[in-house]
């Protein structure tokens, strides 16, 4: 067909890409490292959390993939740098970053203790933002590669009791959407997109349920928060993966909430 393509071979194959996922100890980083894997990814566990990474790192490698682990701080730049040149020493480039790192709190704008709101941006912010500068660095001289920032549906609106949480996932949203036109403009095939996801079932989510203990225990905090249950780590994954091959090759700069309809 005029103007058209026939991609042939299977639906998702990631084999010979280099994947990065910070957070790839717990959560969604977890999932995430172990979808890309299973499509042939080498997958670099990052987290500061070193045995955790480690542990998947094994796991990868003990059902037959390639992963590598590195301990990682995301609010340190000079973490930042050194991941980035060992990513350089070890494999000469880096096709895919999953920036998962992140963190949330209870706090309120009329609150005296600024500490939540500092530690909050530290790690989902000025983390997915290093995150993304490291990556480019390699994405740039390939000319290609694909960028997936985990914000949240909490992005969405505002919260009496998690202002900066929020806030922060917003910013991710807004740095994202930036960066796509950045590397678009530079006539680069750079995709770099934001998923939002909504309760999912992770480590996270039992911050969540202390947030809103208020609401009762955590069936009735999910029957506020979901439309009848909480997503799963790896139906976030999947949509990593999607974004991270050459089928989502026209999606860069895209917002995109998986909640079950919840923000819709």
């Amino acid at each position: 067909m005029t103007g058209s393509s026939m991609t042939k071979g299977p639906w998702l194959d990631l084999s010979g890409r280099i994947a990065a996922v910070t957070g790839a100890a717990s959560g969604i980083g977890r999932a995430a490292a172990m979808a890309l894997a299973d499509v042939g990814a080498t997958v670099i566990a990052l987290d500061r959390d070193v045995v955790g990474a480690h542990r998947v790192a094994d796991t990868i490698t003990a059902a037959g993939g390639t992963s590598a682990f590195h301990q990682l701080d995301v609010t340190s730049e000079e973490e930042w740098q050194a991941t980035g040149e060992w990513i350089g020493k070890t494999w000469g480039n880096l096709d895919v970053l999953v920036n998962s790192a992140g963190v949330v709190f209870s706090d309120r704008i009329g609150d005296e203790d600024i500490e939540p709101y500092r530690k909050t941006f530290a790690v989902n912010v000025d983390g997915t933002l290093l995150g993304m500068r490291m990556a480019l660095g390699f994405m740039r001289a390939a000319g290609k590669g694909a960028i997936i920032n985990i914000s949240s549906a909490a992005s969405f609106s505002g919260s009496s009791i998690m202002a900066s949480y929020g806030a922060s996932k917003a910013t991710v949203a807004h740095l994202t959407r930036s960066a796509a036109l950045e590397t678009a403009r530079c006539g680069h095939d750079i995709r770099i997109n934001s998923i939002h996801p909504g309760l999912i079932q992770t480590a996270m989510a039992d911050d969540f349920y202390g947030i809103y203990e208020r609401v009762g225990p955590p069936e009735a905090v999910e029957a506020v928060m979901t439309t009848g249950r909480a997503g799963r780590p790896e139906e976030v994954a999947d949509l990593i993966v999607f974004l991270s091959s050459d089928r989502a090759s026209f999606i860069s700069g895209a917002t995109i909430a998986i909640d079950r309809a919840k923000s819709a």
